[in-house]
């Protein structure tokens, strides 16, 4: 801990160091960002909460489009691919369960639109006015699912100003992604915006000669949104969002189980023509009435996500014996609803109350398919199951600021979760015997419910020293909420929900007249109910997911940005200590009870680093922009049991760089950029695969580069 404390304070140091005599003689001011961290409009620096903020000029400068370019610029996000699905860690806290019981750890919300479904993870991300990365527990004001933390992505809204813009993309790997905007003012009451992204490219993997290349991405998204004001008091929003995949998606590399195999990442055979298909309507709206007594206003936000997803994967064993395929296909039909009330700001007190409801019915087909042999594109076992999920939950936080330095907050959240399941599991003995057994189907009821409740909390305080100094202490519980087995061939065993308790002491401070930015964040969490997938005798001797133990987790975050004579730096470093403090878990054999106590979480590097550097250069009329970043992580594993063979093998450092130069009207743009510029190899799951008998291994993307234009009006 002590060598990983000295490397982030090096880090700041550097950034810190470079800003000395700058102070009193450069120009260039670090920009004051608005966030809704805490559901309403404040300072990023004046909000109470490690986080991380990515503006729109940010996440074009670092190439981020979904959460795997999110992840690979954020010190504090840790992003699983699995099998045309994903999950996020945040502070080592993840929900490896992606099936249509499992839920995330850490909230996405889209316009303050949650999903539950994690192939959605990796819509596009375009036209986006800001994203935000809460971290730690988010209980009380985004509710369940947000033990690890929340992320917020703000799409731009309309505005009244007519200005547009479009850009061109194009790369290796044939690489073509078009994006472009406009806004619309109608007169002085309303305005229109629409945007919309095409992304395409052709797969980062071989996989032999009668597959498609793995890996690639073909996506098409569109989106138009309607803003009115009709009078001072309300104000309104509409959104709709069309979003299309059609591609191979992620891949894996198999091996033998039980070892570490390091293979070709650009070269591996696949057995099975594999596809992602997705389609989702999102509907979105929201109004604001401020005319309450006192200036209170009234706030609802509602919307409507129908979304189609099927897939397809490589369920073969080694060398492709036996021929399988794993085909999945879910509907889920998800809506959300808030009302809330707040106080108006800029009082002694701040209240906010509200009401919240999620509703998601989805129904599954699925089913493991043998594809050679006498019983070829038969099921081996299949899957049919209708799932409605609700949760309903109230809330309230309010702070009191007994000083004008001195603010007290607190909050409570209930929420009460059902989950409902209905229909079966059927197993074709004849096929999974190989034709020893006659055509018998066992048919296993997979009828589950779950009714659970909990509240959270927050108790914080903060100390505005000076205007640009913070230090606080917060102390929040989050809840993840539990589920029940899906395993096919025993009833449903349900398991409860995580519990995360912390405590948060930070800071928030600019100096050198608002050209250094340091943010501190030290915490300490205890995580119960650890939900993992284990061998239990209640599934019939297969895997489940069972609470299994619970840990603690230390850690220590920092962010440092200086605007200086020699350009603008930027260092985020985080430092974790992760450690189950009681865990009895079935070995993967489901032989033995093995005591794993003392082992590290999984997706839980205990070092992650990124940093930055961006220059301007006058170049006649125009600036050319350098910039370097990149991003370091300590190895970790992905296995709870700290397996050896699941366990990254180095430590990775991604860098990337870019040339941009724009006109001195700004009109347009032309950027030249590498991603990844060593070709490190850097892998986002290694798995032991106990159904197929293999070890499965998957990749990030390797070094990319390409030109992009762009032309505002």
């Amino acid at each position: 801990m002590d060598k990983r404390i000295s490397l982030v304070a090096a880090a700041v140091a550097a950034v810190l160091g470079s800003a000395g005599a700058y102070a009193q003689q450069a120009s260039g001011q670090l920009e004051d960002v608005v966030v809704t961290a805490q559901k309403r409009e404040e300072s990023a620096q004046k909000t109470a909460i490690s986080m991380s903020v990515y503006t729109a000029e940010d996440i074009v400068a670092a190439g981020v489009h979904d959460m795997n370019s999110l992840a690979a610029v954020d010190p504090s996000i840790n992003l699983t691919t699995s099998n045309g699905a994903g999950y996020v860690a945040v502070r080592g806290i993840a929900s490896t369960d992606v099936t249509e019981i499992g839920d995330p750890a850490v909230a996405i919300a889209r316009d303050g639109f949650f999903t539950n479904r994690s192939y959605s993870l990796f819509s596009s991300m375009y036209d986006v006015e800001r994203v935000e990365v809460l971290k730690g527990p988010q209980g009380t004001l985004f509710g369940r699912n947000s033990t690890g933390g929340a992320i917020n992505i703000v799409t731009k809204r309309p505005g009244r100003e007519l200005d547009g813009y479009v850009s061109a993309d194009l790369g290796n790997f044939s690489s073509r992604n078009f994006e472009a905007g406009i806004n619309v003012p109608m007169g002085e009451k309303f305005a229109l915006r629409a945007s919309g992204v095409s992304r395409a490219h052709d797969g980062y993997r071989n996989n032999g000669p009668t597959v498609p290349k793995g890996d690639d991405e073909d996506s098409k998204s569109g989106r138009l949104q309607l803003a009115f004001e009709p009078s001072e008091t309300f104000n309104g929003w509409l959104s709709f969002q069309y979003d299309r995949v059609d591609d191979v998606g992620d891949v894996a590399a198999k091996g033998p189980i039980g070892q570490f195999t390091k293979l070709d990442e650009r070269n591996f055979p696949t057995f099975v023509d594999t596809f992602t298909d997705l389609t989702s309507k999102r509907f979105r709206w929201q109004f604001d009435y401020s005319g309450l007594p006192g200036g209170a206003t009234i706030t609802y936000l509602g919307g409507r996500d129908d979304t189609e997803w099927g897939h397809r994967l490589d369920a073969s064993g080694l060398g492709g014996n036996p021929l399988q395929t794993f085909l999945q296909a879910e509907s889920p039909l998800t809506t959300n609803h808030e009302l809330r009330i707040s106080s108006a700001s800029g009082q002694r007190w701040f209240w906010q109350a509200g009401l919240f409801h999620f509703k998601e019915k989805n129904s599954l087909d699925s089913g493991l398919v043998v594809l050679a042999g006498p019983f070829a594109n038969q099921y081996l076992i299949h899957f049919t199951y209708d799932i409605e999920t609700v949760s309903k939950a109230a809330f309230g936080q309010v702070a009191f600021n007994v000083t004008d330095a001195l603010k007290l907050s607190a909050g409570v959240r209930y929420t009460k979760d059902t989950k409902d399941r209905t229909g079966n599991g059927v197993l074709n003995l004849q096929v999974a015997s190989g034709g020893f057994l006659p055509p018998i189907l066992v048919t296993t009821p997979g009828n589950g419910n779950l009714d659970s409740s909990k509240p959270t909390f927050h108790v914080g305080a903060d100390w505005q020293l000076t205007d640009s100094n913070l230090v606080y202490v917060k102390y929040d519980t989050g809840y993840k909420s539990g589920g029940f087995n899906s395993n096919g061939s025993a009833p449903s065993v349900a398991y409860g929900p995580e519990n995360v308790k912390a405590i948060e002491v930070g800071t928030k401070n600019r100096f050198a007249d608002d050209r250094v930015q340091l943010n501190a964040a030290l915490f300490h969490q205890k995580y119960d109910g650890y939900q993992a997938s284990q061998f239990t005798p209640a599934l019939g001797g297969g895997p489940g997911i069972q609470n299994a133990g619970s840990a603690k987790i230390t850690g220590l975050e920092v962010d440092a940005i200086a605007s200086t004579p020699a350009g603008r730096f930027n260092a985020s470093a985080s430092v974790l200590n992760t450690e189950f403090t009681k865990f009895l878990a079935v070995n993967s054999a489901g032989t033995a009870t093995v005591d794993l106590a003392g082992n590290d979480l999984p997706n839980a590097p205990k070092f992650a680093l990124s940093a930055g550097w961006e220059y301007g250069f006058a170049v006649g009329a125009g600036t050319l922009t350098a910039r370097v970043d990149g991003k370091y992580s300590a190895k970790f594993n992905y296995a709870f049991f700290n397996f050896p063979d699941t366990e990254t093998p180095d430590a990775t450092t991604v860098g990337n760089a870019s040339l941009t130069y724009a006109p001195g009207d700004a009109k347009w743009s032309l950027q030249g950029y590498v991603r990844n510029f060593t070709d490190e190899v850097v892998y986002s799951n290694i798995r032991r695969n106990t159904i197929a008998n293999t070890q499965e291994y998957q990749f990030a993307a390797p070094r990319t580069y390409g030109v992009r234009f762009q032309y505002n009006w």
